[in-house]
């Protein structure tokens, strides 16, 4: 539990002041624990209960059309090769790569501030979207953009690769748990 607080106080302390950030020296077997348990555990909680279920329930009591994923119709193959392999790499190219290069830069704080909520954001496009969830955009890809914030970080401090990992366990989840007992995150 120590080490979830520990994780927690890091990541939201780079959230708040990502220009300040001290960029500790961990081993590859305390990166892989990390990403493989703590924060995977910390993502699930927060994008999949915390900040999904309101979604869920905004849903259910009518506030907009129930949402319905574009890849519904589609193989459980064809999903779980896109979902688990192929977006965390392209996703993560595109929105996290560019991080590590420009961390000492002024800027940096914006840039991943932007890419984080642009990440986000773009994920409304996963639903099929009609007029009634257009105000709630931002409130409906929360989880998503939560997980921009969070993949920021692990690129940065712990490297390019973590991140795609971290981002492919996430959605490797999101794929058995949709599948299993028909929830989607």
């Amino acid at each position: 539990m120590f080490k979830i607080k520990e994780l927690l106080f890091s990541f939201f302390h780079f959230v708040r002041y990502p220009n300040n950030s001290i960029y500790p020296t961990i081993s590859s077997n305390q990166k892989l624990i990390d990403i493989c348990c703590y924060f995977l555990f910390i993502q699930f909680i927060i994008s999949g209960i915390i900040l999904w279920y309101p979604v869920a329930l905004a849903e259910k009591i009518g506030l907009f059309s129930p949402l319905i994923e574009k890849s519904e119709n589609e193989n459980i193959l064809s999903i779980a090769l896109s979902a688990i392999l192929i977006a965390p790499i392209v996703e993560e190219g595109l929105f996290r790569y560019p991080l590590g290069e420009i961390r000492n830069k002024s800027y940096f704080k914006w840039v991943y501030y932007s890419f984080s909520i642009i990440f986000g954001l773009l994920h409304i496009f996963t639903y099929n979207i009609d007029s009634t969830h257009l105000p709630y955009i931002p409130f409906i890809t929360l989880t998503q953009t939560f997980s921009g914030f969070l993949f920021g970080y692990v690129r940065v401090i712990y490297g390019f690769w973590y991140g795609v990992l971290l981002h492919s366990l996430i959605n490797m989840l999101g794929v058995i748990w949709e599948y299993t007992i028909g929830f989607s995150l």
